[in-house]
């Protein structure tokens, strides 16, 4: 089910060993981790840094986390010789998505003279869903001899019921996914170029897989 309403993405997010921070202290929590240490291994600026090294850099960043904010829609009713029932219920939802980068290693590292420092990560995943019953907003129409108070309020019902299931089986639009791998990238890439002090060009590629919502 593709995402509906207008969704925009709402909040950056790092974390380092699994605790969300800004990028003011992540230097220090680089040094604590030794990943200014193995960068210092590297050869010299105008020499390709080391792709172990540079793959520890980026392996102590551990997730790099994204939310968007959207909404999803329902219908919910009946058509009966009574007059039909329609129940219309719309209600945000907040999509989390992370980038594990964990588990990148050396091979995932290259350097050529075009492109500079060439780092490939895993694509941006769903971590969590979250709804927000509470912000809802919902219309019922019944017909000539349908009570608002028995069946609208039973279709609403039903709808209120589904809202869960249909948000975690909501996909992204593609402007939305491409909006997030942009942030994902320019955030590693500030990073690398942060740690390596500017000394090469930085183009970090998000390996595609299957979608995964």
């Amino acid at each position: 089910m593709p995402a509906s309403g207008t969704s925009r993405v709402l909040i950056l997010a790092l974390s380092c060993a699994g605790v969300g921070i800004g990028l003011g202290v992540l230097s220090g929590a680089w040094e604590r981790a030794g990943v200014r240490a193995a960068l210092a291994e590297s050869p010299a600026p105008e020499e390709p840094l080391r792709p172990d090294a540079v793959a520890a850099a980026v392996r102590a960043m551990k997730l790099v986390t994204v939310e968007i904010d959207t909404t999803v829609a329902l219908r919910r009713g009946d058509t009966s010789w009574r007059g039909d029932v329609v129940a219309d219920l719309t209600v945000p939802v907040r999509l989390s998505y992370g980038t594990d980068l964990s588990g990148v290693r050396g091979e995932s590292v290259g350097y050529s003279a075009l492109d500079g420092l060439v780092v490939r990560i895993p694509p941006p995943t769903r971590l969590a869903t979250e709804v927000f019953p509470e912000r809802e907003a919902a219309t019922v129409e019944t017909g000539w001899l349908r009570l608002r108070s028995r069946a609208g309020e039973y279709y609403l019902g039903i709808a209120r019921r589904d809202a869960a299931r249909a948000a975690r089986e909501l996909e992204l639009l593609p402007d939305d996914r491409a909006q997030i791998e942009r942030v994902t990238r320019e955030q590693v890439e500030a990073l690398l170029r942060a740690l390596t002090g500017g000394r090469v060009p930085v183009r970090v590629v998000i390996e595609r897989t299957e979608n995964t919502r």
